[in-house]
């Protein structure tokens, strides 16, 4: 293998050290949503320490109960307190809930631009097919896996602004040529971001695991985490919502289990999809 020539490892090791600088710039994640993340659904105490949590953020509050009064659930009855909401949407929604409602913190406080609904949407797309897969595979809170799988491409958006806006937002060929232009251009690419990122957030390891290897092929075991979001990612940018503007490529194949799902019919995924962006994606 020929190495590059020193003076190139010394401009990637300057971009890389750039971009670190950036991104550990981002503010912190919310706390509340944070301890939200990292307390296990199978714990005893799990519903009592979940609305201990919401007690302490009236704002968290309102928006979660603003959520589950949303036509998005079709609840007949209005949820009107914390408890009611937990057991009415189960605590793995409600994770997942909280993490969308504080990732929609950083995005509603930027430039609205095209790319930054861009990548947005491509998360909510991937975050929603991951919850279906996730049914069919009884893995848990894969929905918050796949709304958080792309989220070093959130955070390089935000740290390095028009610098890295402007260059993603050219069409590519493929996402394997737009993450070797990343790592020439900013010395890492999005999946490393995202792990810094996860790092620096305390994110669960599972998440971050998703995070960083998304794209990279047969990580994890048949019906995991890691590949069950690398799947819907896949299958999210086949029918209209990639997170790069690329060329279009085939639905990809579907494994023996999910093959015989109706719910991930091209046409009920579209239509989940556009229902969540509706509701609690903008």
């Amino acid at each position: 293998m020929t190495l590059p020539p020193p003076e190139q490892d010394a401009e990637h090791a300057a971009r890389h050290a750039q971009t670190v600088v950036c991104l550990s710039k981002l503010p912190p994640f919310h706390p509340a949503a944070l301890k939200l993340l990292n307390i296990s659904s199978d714990s005893d105490t799990a519903m009592d320490d979940f609305e201990a949590i919401f007690r302490a953020d009236p704002a968290l509050t309102a928006d979660l109960l603003l959520v589950a009064n949303s036509p998005l659930f079709g609840t007949r009855a209005t949820i009107a307190s914390i408890r009611h909401g937990l057991t009415h949407l189960g605590l793995e929604r409600v994770r997942s809930l909280g993490t969308t409602i504080a990732l929609s913190f950083f995005v509603r406080n930027q430039p609205r631009t095209a790319f930054v609904r861009h990548v947005w949407e491509h998360s909510i797309a991937t975050a929603t097919i991951s919850e279906i897969l996730g049914r069919i595979y009884r893995a848990s809170d894969l929905y918050t896996a796949g709304l958080v799988h792309d989220l070093g491409r959130l955070g390089l958006v935000l740290t390095l602004g028009q610098d890295y806006e402007k260059w993603v937002s050219e069409v590519v060929p493929n996402i394997e040529q737009s993450m070797e232009e990343e790592r020439h251009r900013f010395g890492m690419n999005h999946c490393e971001a995202g792990l810094m990122v996860g790092q620096k957030w305390g994110f669960p390891t599972v998440l971050q695991n998703c995070m960083i290897a998304h794209h990279a092929p047969d990580t994890g075991p048949s019906g995991g985490s890691v590949q069950l979001v690398q799947l819907a990612c896949r299958m999210a940018a086949s029918i209209g919502f990639p997170e790069v503007y690329q060329e279009p490529e085939p639905f990809p194949e579907l494994p023996g289990r999910a093959q015989a799902s109706e719910e991930l019919s091209i046409e009920r995924i579209r239509k989940k999809i556009h229902a969540q962006i509706e509701n609690i994606g903008r």
